[in-house]
């Protein structure tokens, strides 16, 4: 009887043990798993960026080649103006035939159209005169102002 007794007390004691080994062995698997999952998650993550950084790169790269063409563009431009200007220059043109002349006389006949607008209405009355009729009329307000004169 007692080593019955002892063999189901070193039963009980292992299935005991047992329930514990399982129980630390399902919070290990649980572990586990997360930690799967975490990985897994994070090598998406790293891929992402990966690729990320690949397309960001390449833009870079674009991005240096438009400047450096830009760069170059810009100095064949500053060199094909100054050819330009050493050729007008040679030339000896005159500023009254530069743009900034040719505005500044564009500002000035604006102005002087202003300055008549007002002159022409006073002559549209006479307009639809013909120019015989004009002259007569002209000729008897002159006959007017020296019949007044005398």
């Amino acid at each position: 009887m007692p080593a019955i007794n002892k063999l189901t007390n070193d039963v009980l004691e292992a299935e005991k043990t047992d329930r514990r080994l399982q129980r630390e062995l399902a919070a290990v698997r649980k572990k586990m798993t997360a930690a799967v999952v975490l990985r897994k998650k994070l090598q998406d993550d790293l891929m992402k960026i990966t690729h990320i950084q690949q397309v960001e790169a390449a833009t870079a790269e674009e991005r240096l080649l438009n400047m450096d063409f830009m760069k170059n563009k810009s100095k064949d431009l500053s060199c094909r103006n100054k050819i330009a200007q050493e050729k007008l220059d040679s030339r000896q043109m005159e500023d009254s035939l530069t743009h900034q002349a040719i505005l500044q006389l564009s500002e000035k006949i604006a102005a002087l159209k202003e300055e008549t607008l007002p002159l022409k209405k006073k002559l549209e009355p006479y307009s639809d005169l013909s120019p015989a009729a004009l002259d007569a009329q002209l000729e008897q307000k002159v006959d007017f102002m020296n019949t007044l004169s005398r």
